[in-house]
């Protein structure tokens, strides 16, 4: 089984760059003459020698350690006949993002279709800009009138008149964000101040689910366009929820437990499906439970701690969505509620949250393979309710209910096992921000709503974490060291 550092085999790194140059696992099938599973196997090697996540972390970690160099930049960075550099050398942000682009277009073409790869394709390839420009054309044009039929059907399909005409209203004003200092700016708010909301990514929208807002708990489900700027409503929770635990598995956003609208904890577990903006049911958790974690690990929903109303829990447990059923877990160390947590490597972190009377430092960590929990150094400030994301093998952990009157964020390298802090300049005349809603965007980690100052907030910061953080060189033109 493969290790955290362990070196990337030759057979990885040919992995390595057909990721970089975007290609899909099919792709990289074909490329490479082996099997689709052998590809997800070496991808799971890769993602954990390298202590990564996503293909986009693999493929920024891959670059900064040397490992490959972005395809065509050779070309930008080469020297002239005088031995001066032709262009000048972008960025570390420019340059990080750019993967990110590519990869993340390539992630989206695993279940987009051949679509997605010819748009990704064309954006590459000048040279076959033409062709596979036809190709994507007459593609579009077969899923447009496949999925016309349906139109009548579903009215609430992504795709549906009514729902184009709604989200082309929706994005014809655009936001200009405000910048807030070097590393944050301020986007477009909610429209709706709420805290308590079970929030995630996919793709390149935020989704801010339920939640509680001035009325009370809802089962409202906002989506934010990243690239747009603009917030849309998608097809309602099936039961109203707040405090609930959320991950994105398969795909697919799973939320489990939480508040109903009568205060009580709850079991229910709701799946939602961005591609057919629909809910579905799961099967229900085997306790009431609020408050708790949901980390997602091989194919699997683990969810920790919580209460039920009466207890804060020290409860473990793992959904396996192929037998539609939950299996407890040995229980966490230290009881917990509105803890955070993350995926960094193969092992999966609790950290924080509160033992139902004050704020904890506490850090844990849980092995599925053992199954078997082992403590991690603690966080510099004990906090509940906090918002958390994990990006390039990091685990940031922002806002919550503070003990003390300090004002940051704390990041967790696995590698280094240490906590380093970063400024929130929000934060600097209320420091405690609890119930807020934490997820990433590719290189940028978005921060929504919570209690802010004593009051509900509508707000939505951008944190951008690579900014004069991280130094890629370029590619040498002669093939040296």
């Amino acid at each position: 089984m493969a290790e955290l550092g362990e070196p990337i085999s030759e057979r990885e790194l040919d992995v390595l760059n057909c990721l970089a140059e975007g290609a899909s696992n099919r792709e990289i099938a074909d490329q490479l003459s082996i099997s689709h599973n052998t590809v997800k196997v070496h991808m799971r090697n890769i993602f954990t020698k390298l202590g990564v996540s996503s293909r986009t972390e693999a493929t920024t970690v891959a670059l900064q350690k040397g490992m490959l160099s972005i395809p065509g930049l050779e070309a930008e960075h080469a020297q002239d006949e005088n031995g001066n550099q032709a262009r000048a050398q972008p960025d570390a942000l420019e340059t990080v993002e750019l993967v990110a682009a590519e990869v993340a277009e390539s992630s989206r073409a695993e279940t987009g279709g051949a679509v997605g790869t010819a748009r990704r394709s064309e954006q590459r390839f000048f040279s076959r800009r033409q062709l596979l420009g036809v190709i994507g054309l007459l593609l579009v044009l077969i899923l447009v009138l496949a999925f016309s039929s349906l139109w009548g059907e579903n009215p609430q399909s992504p795709l549906s008149p009514t729902t184009m005409a709604a989200d082309a209203a929706s994005t014809s004003e655009l936001f200009e964000e405000t910048a807030l200092g070097e590393n944050w700016v301020a986007s477009r708010p909610l429209p709706q101040a709420r805290s308590h909301m079970a929030v995630a990514t996919v793709g390149l929208n935020v989704y801010a689910i339920s939640g509680e807002s001035a009325a009370g708990v809802d089962n409202r489900v906002l989506i934010f366009d990243s690239q747009q700027q603009q917030w849309r409503e998608g097809a309602p929770k099936l039961t109203a929820v707040a405090g609930a635990a959320t991950a994105v598995l398969a795909g697919e956003i799973y939320v489990a437990g939480g508040y109903g609208e009568n205060g009580e904890a709850i079991t229910a577990v709701e799946a939602y499906s961005p591609l057919n903006n629909a809910w579905r049911p799961l099967t229900a958790l085997p306790r009431r439970v609020a408050g708790a974690v949901a980390v997602v690990s091989d194919d699997r929903l683990y969810l920790f701690g919580g209460e039920d109303g009466e207890a804060v829990l020290a409860d473990s447990y793992v959904y396996d969505p192929g037998a539609q059923r939950w299996q407890e877990l040995p229980a966490m160390p230290t009881a917990r509620t509105t803890a955070v947590g993350g995926l960094l490597g193969d092992k999966l972190y609790v950290v924080g949250g509160s033992d139902g009377e004050r704020p904890l430092q506490t850090c844990e960590l849980f092995d599925p393979p053992s199954a078997e929990w082992s403590e991690c150094p603690p966080l510099q400030q004990a906090r509940a309710a906090a918002g958390s994301a994990v990006f390039l093998n990091k685990l940031y952990v922002l806002g919550g209910a503070l003990e003390g009157d300090d004002s940051f964020g704390e990041v967790y390298d696995a590698a280094e096992q240490s906590w380093t802090t970063f400024e929130i300049p929000m934060l600097a005349e209320a420091p405690n921000w609890p119930y807020v809603g934490v997820s990433n965007v590719e290189t940028h980690i978005y921060v929504v709503g919570g209690e802010h100052g004593g009051q509900l907030s509508d707000a939505l910061y951008v944190y951008r974490p690579l900014v004069h953080q991280y130094f890629i060189p370029a590619a040498s033109a002669g093939g040296g060291e």
